[in-house]
């Protein structure tokens, strides 16, 4: 327990000190983690399968040569992935002058510029050489390990890289939609184990016998409070509400770009009727008994209850389900990375569908801040058109200017 918590306290405050230092590092943390569930998991897998595969100088050539095709495929959609958002940064802080000028020098045709459109089909292309080079190497007596290890890399990859993204994507939204889905995984795990060490007697599911129903229970009451008190909290500073730009990427908190930002919806503070949160049925019936037809609160306050929801009745079984991946080959944990909790590997189990969870439901559900779309990344699109599409695009634009009274000599 000493050790345990020693290091959950090292970790909460290495995190805290990333992310008040700028949205940079805090996209290096993610980067970082990927890397190290991807290594744990691909260590594993090859230590796992390592039998199969024989123990002729052959064989260990084999798993070598295996473990090199592995990282290869993980950087190119590492490159794939990251790339777009790359892409997307560069061109978002371009101004208006800037792309005015690069597009006089015909930048869009120059080499970098052509490799930053492209960069997807590249990658793409990449992917084929190590699946050429895969087939290549098959060997006779070896296809049956070959391709389970084959599935196993691509499945690997696709679940570190998938919850890298969109921990990437939330956090370019503003700095609150990559914390805050991490705070109630986490609120929700520690008040799991508190409820249920007081309360347990009731199992709860057979592959994992420690976790108690007065656990998971007590744990979901208490994030469900925790979350709307959380969000009041965060949504008082502008570093954390307002999407990125300028020095904030590197300054974090000091940087001069937060008060450029103002607040806006869903962090605005209004009252919202009382059935928003119960129905028309129980709210009007709570109104009759209480007297309240109204909550002073954000939008963001009320969708922390469904983040809250989620991480609390469903994401749990992201844990749920590496505990029975573990039982199945007999490990306790994937790795000892972190003294006391085992590898990053065990300590996001629960973070990966969480952080794909909040990051859909804010595309879906929450009206975006203002300023995820920048001039660069339009334009990038209008490019893509036709020529006919973009005759009709500017007639659009330029009578929208002239409606609103504004002059085209700039």
């Amino acid at each position: 327990m000493k050790t345990r918590t020693q290091s959950t306290v090292m970790m909460i405050v290495g995190a805290s000190t990333i992310v008040v230092g700028g949205h940079a590092y805090a996209l290096m943390l993610c980067l970082a983690v990927q890397f190290a569930m991807t290594k744990e998991l691909f260590l594993f897998v090859s230590s796992a399968h390592e039998e199969e595969s024989g123990t002729s100088a052959e064989s260990t050539a084999l798993r070598k040569s295996l473990m090199h095709l592995r990282w290869y495929w993980f950087y190119t959609l590492a490159l794939a992935t990251y790339g777009r958002f790359a892409k997307y940064l560069w061109l978002g802080f371009m101004s208006a002058a800037e792309w005015k000028e690069l597009l006089k020098q015909g930048a869009a045709l120059s080499p970098g510029g052509w490799l930053a459109m492209h960069h997807t089909f590249l990658c793409y292309c990449a992917y084929l050489v190590g699946l050429v080079y895969f087939v290549l190497t098959l060997r006779k007596g070896n296809y049956a390990y070959q391709f389970a290890q084959f599935a196993w890399t691509h499945m690997i990859i696709a679940a570190t890289t998938v919850t890298g993204y969109f921990n990437v994507a939330n956090l370019l939204e503003g700095m609150v939609w990559f914390v805050f889905p991490l705070f109630l995984v986490i609120v929700n795990d520690i008040m799991a184990y508190i409820f249920g060490k007081c309360f347990g007697k009731t199992p709860l599911i057979k592959i994992s016998p420690n976790k108690t129903w007065e656990g998971f229970l007590g744990a979901f009451a208490a994030t469900l409070v925790a979350a709307p008190c959380m969000a009041a909290y965060l949504q008082q500073f502008r570093y954390f509400t307002c999407p990125p730009r300028g020095d904030m990427y590197f300054r974090g908190i000091f940087s001069s770009s937060i008060e450029m930002c103002a607040p806006a919806e869903p962090f605005i503070m209004s009252d919202k009727p009382i059935s928003m949160f119960f129905g028309g049925f129980i709210g009007s019936l709570v109104t009759r008994l209480t007297g309240v037809s109204t909550i002073h609160c954000s939008m963001f306050m009320v969708h922390s209850l469904a983040l809250a929801t989620f991480a609390s009745a469903v994401a749990p079984f992201g844990g749920f389900f590496a505990s029975g991946f573990k039982r199945a080959f007999k490990i306790k944990d994937f790795a000892a990375t972190i003294p006391g909790h085992g590898g990053i590997t065990d300590r996001m189990d629960c973070q990966v569908i969480n952080t794909c969870f909040s990051s859909l439901y804010l595309s879906n559900f929450v009206k975006h801040v203002g300023g995820s779309l920048t001039l660069g990344m339009l334009i990038t699109k209008i490019e893509l058109v036709s020529d006919e599409h973009m005759v009709e695009l500017y007639k659009s634009i330029k009578s929208m200017v002239e409606a609103r009274g504004l002059s085209l000599d700039v």
